[in-house]
């Protein structure tokens, strides 16, 4: 599963069987893309035409739903940081260390084949940031996925280190996949090469 970077288009899919989407779900594949692009390119190189490249939407169109690039910038990033949270709330009830991995794992995994940009996003979570001025949303998902795999100032360094190379990995099979299988099919790959990453041996338990 390796390839070079596509951004994604949130339009519907040529096709009568689909239904259209609702304004709900285009305002989150939007967000989505535009993550993505700040994730590339920073907030100063995404302007609201790029967006609109991107997603195939008119700039007009956008603007009726974004009134301002400010606007778009932190909704997108507002995006990020909900859903990220939404994981953490998910998991944060799990208390034995193999079963947490175990459920962030599936559900990192989960986001991240359904929001390519958020997985480029939390990548660039990792500090350094680049931009400053991602800094305090992207601090925000940095902080509550070094949560999820109770990873704090005093944690060892080899635990640390198997953590940010399983977000490497994770990011970079859920940007790729698409050129070798589904989505449905690349998750417990996926799963299973973030859960050997961690250092874990054996079959990834169970997840409520």
């Amino acid at each position: 599963m390796t390839g070079g970077d596509r951004t994604p288009t949130p339009g519907p899919a040529p096709t009568s069987a689909r239904v259209r989407p609702t304004a709900a779900e285009i305002d989150e594949a939007v967000l989505d893309v535009t993550a993505g692009l700040l994730a590339r390119r920073g907030v100063r190189d995404t302007s609201v035409q790029a967006v609109a490249d991107a997603t195939g939407y008119s700039k007009t169109g956008l603007l009726g739903r974004f009134p301002t690039k400010e606007r778009l910038v932190a909704a997108a990033l507002d995006q990020c940081v909900r859903l990220t949270r939404d994981v953490h709330e998910r998991v944060d009830d799990v208390t034995a260390p193999r079963d947490r991995d175990a459920a962030a794992v599936a559900g990192l995994v989960d986001l991240a084949l359904r929001r390519r940009g958020w997985a480029e996003l939390v990548l660039a979570s990792v500090p350094p940031v680049a931009d400053a001025t991602l800094e305090p949303a992207l601090g925000d998902v940095f902080t509550l996925v070094s949560d999820l795999f109770r990873i704090h100032v005093d944690t060892d360094l080899l635990r640390r280190a198997r953590v940010t190379g399983m977000l490497g990995a994770l990011v970079v099979l859920a940007l790729t996949h698409e050129r070798e299988t589904t989505a449905e099919v690349a998750h417990p790959l996926v799963v299973a090469v973030c859960w050997a990453t961690l250092g874990h041996e054996g079959a990834v338990p169970p997840v409520p």
